[in-house]
């Protein structure tokens, strides 16, 4: 037989080991770029003809490159409603969604796009009563499959995720230390 006792998070420890991969991750990007002979620029570039882009650098200037392959790497910009504030402690995007510092006890996903879903996901499994808002009548986004949508909904219920489809965030306000979101039929 196997005994566990006692199993719990530890959530300092677990976003330490996500720092640490992601630092990894990001750092093999960096060897593999210089391996490859990879000229790797950060900032924001607009291309200026079909192999030229113009950067921004992150670092302050501007560089204008010309070469004979290109490669964005554009990431993701997160986009808030209106009228509703991230302020990455309690109102957060998916970026701060990684970096928590308490489990929360409930979490509402605004929108039911696959990263909002993927991060319900883990926190659902981690123990937060999720409870997912989304304005269209399946999750997934534009352009997903009908019948994985279906499905992908019926595992998340599964889970324990509950849903509202078809409706719409009109606001949040913090009421003591907590948030209420306020919703409509879309």
């Amino acid at each position: 037989g196997i005994k566990v006792d006692k199993v719990e998070l530890d959530l300092g420890v677990m976003m330490g080991a996500k720092e640490k991969a992601v630092t990894q991750l990001t750092g093999g990007i960096e060897m593999l770029f210089k391996k490859n002979k990879v000229t790797y620029v950060k900032g924001h570039g607009t291309l200026t003809g079909p192999n030229s882009v113009k950067v921004g650098l992150l670092d302050g200037g501007e560089q204008e490159i010309a070469t004979k392959n290109i490669m964005l790497a554009t990431g993701s910009e997160v986009m808030s409603l209106p009228g509703i504030e991230l302020d990455e402690k309690q109102i957060v995007s998916s970026t701060g969604a990684l970096s928590l510092e308490k489990m929360p006890e409930k979490l509402t996903v605004i929108g039911g796009g696959v990263i909002g879903l993927e991060l319900g996901s883990v926190w659902s499994r981690l123990g937060s009563q999720v409870t997912v808002v989304e304005f269209m009548d399946s999750i997934g986004g534009v352009g997903i499959d009908d019948e994985v949508a279906k499905n992908f909904l019926a595992i998340l219920k599964k889970q324990g995720i509950e849903f509202q489809l078809s409706t719409k965030v009109t606001g949040v306000k913090k009421v003591g230390d907590k948030l209420e979101v306020a919703t409509e039929a879309a």
